[in-house]
């Protein structure tokens, strides 16, 4: 019995002794830095990589006036423009493009006219294409949805909006 307490004795002790010192062996999950639940962490590049996309210069509102659409108005790009029109633009500016799509029509304000007798006629080409890309007011950003020739396209495709 003597036996059994001093053996229980030293484990007790070897224990206090031994179980702080785990702490510092597995601090890991103490010490990363803590998201919010649904919070992508934040990665940046290493300094002066380059975007597997490449490099793009998106011209300044003063500048985009000047910008001629490299993409001709063809069968093809009109029809790609036209289906990227529907995916990323219909829903708040609508078919027609009046600003009536079924999300834009909760919008205050409701989204742009890029028909003939609204902000579309108005523009430049490379005024639109600048928008689409930074966004503007309400309207978000899609240079990281797609690519400068899509964008492109969509400008020529607005361009046969009636």
């Amino acid at each position: 019995m003597k036996g059994r307490t001093a053996a229980a004795l030293l484990a007790i002790a070897m224990a206090a002794l031994l179980l702080p010192a785990c702490e510092k062996i597995d601090r890991n999950m103490w010490d990363n830095p803590a998201f919010k639940p649904q919070e992508e962490p934040v990665r940046l590049p290493p300094r002066d990589s380059i975007p597997t996309k490449g490099r793009e210069r998106i011209p300044s509102m003063a500048e985009a006036a000047s910008l001629k659409n490299p993409v001709s108005p063809t069968e093809g790009n009109l029809s790609k423009g036209k289906e990227l029109f529907g995916i990323f633009c219909v829903p708040c500016h609508g078919d027609s493009g009046k600003g009536d799509g079924p999300v834009g029509k909760k919008y205050v304000p409701t989204p742009a006219d890029l028909g003939p007798s609204g902000h579309g006629a108005h523009h430049p080409d490379g005024t639109l294409f600048v928008v689409i890309s930074n966004g503007a007011g309400g309207m978000p950003s899609f240079r990281a949805d797609l690519a400068p020739v899509e964008r492109w396209q969509i400008v020529a495709y607005l361009r046969t909006l009636k």
